[in-house]
């Protein structure tokens, strides 16, 4: 499948409990009903951020976005189709004034499952997007990414063993244009993860262990920016539509 994933920070005017609210009563079903979009949309989530006040993930990462946007397509045309049919949107399906347009960020990517999610055993759940390394071509970093990392993660088993969920979205550079009048700008993104564990503190246990430092972290350093990354945590998930 392919995901256009949004990282969205609500205008500093507004409160989070009203933009959540409009982003989940408003919007999303006017998204999911939206001619030309509608026929080729098959899930479309909302994540909630949690609260990590008093965690050891407060300083490492601070709540910058106020929600992770999931929206889902069979291929990469029909995605294009359904962007396509948002070229247009009607008023109750334009974001405006209710996202901070320079602190957000929208990306379309293709998902591959690296380790399928036990759904219940999933109680968080951290999604990253980042950059290639510099000097490497785009197309290298995420063949390696694809191909290698996933078997060197899994020569870390306190890392890997702990995640309930490991999947990739590979990004895919297009222009974007209009995205902004009903989401908020497209920002490319060439490798976006999400990872799962059963807990905060098995979250944190996965990558903050020395075969994490020894192994993973200095294999992620081969191909990306890790430390550059958007990161959001959630423990909540608003399913607005599912059709697979």
């Amino acid at each position: 499948m392919w995901r256009m994933t949004a990282f969205l920070k609500r205008s500093a005017s507004i409160d989070r409990d009203t933009f959540l609210s409009h982003l989940k009563d408003v919007w999303a079903p006017a998204i999911a009903s939206q001619p030309g979009h509608k026929d080729v949309l098959k899930k479309l989530f909302i994540n909630l951020p949690m609260d990590l006040t008093g965690t050891a993930l407060e300083e490492v990462f601070p709540p910058h976005f106020d929600a992770l946007i999931e929206l889902y397509y069979d291929d990469f045309d029909s995605a294009r189709q359904g962007l396509d049919g948002l070229s247009q949107p009607a008023p109750n399906a334009r974001l405006g004034a209710f996202v901070d347009q320079g602190a957000s960020s929208a990306f379309l990517g293709d998902v591959r499952p690296k380790k399928p999610e036990n759904g219940a055993a999933t109680g968080v759940r951290m999604t990253v997007a980042g950059q290639v390394v510099d000097g490497m071509a785009v197309e290298d970093a995420q063949r390696y990414w694809n191909d290698v990392h996933p078997v060197v993660a899994q020569r870390a088993p306190e890392t890997w063993n702990r995640l309930t969920l490991y999947t990739q979205v590979h990004g895919r550079k297009i222009s974007g244009e209009g995205l902004a009048q009903w989401l908020c700008p497209y920002q490319f993104f060439p490798m976006c993860a999400d990872m799962g564990a059963t807990s905060i503190d098995e979250l944190l246990m996965a990558y903050g262990n020395d075969q994490y430092m020894a192994i993973v972290r200095p294999d992620e350093q081969k191909f990306g920016k890790p430390e550059e990354m958007l990161t959001f945590v959630t423990d909540r998930k608003v399913a607005v539509l599912d059709q697979v």
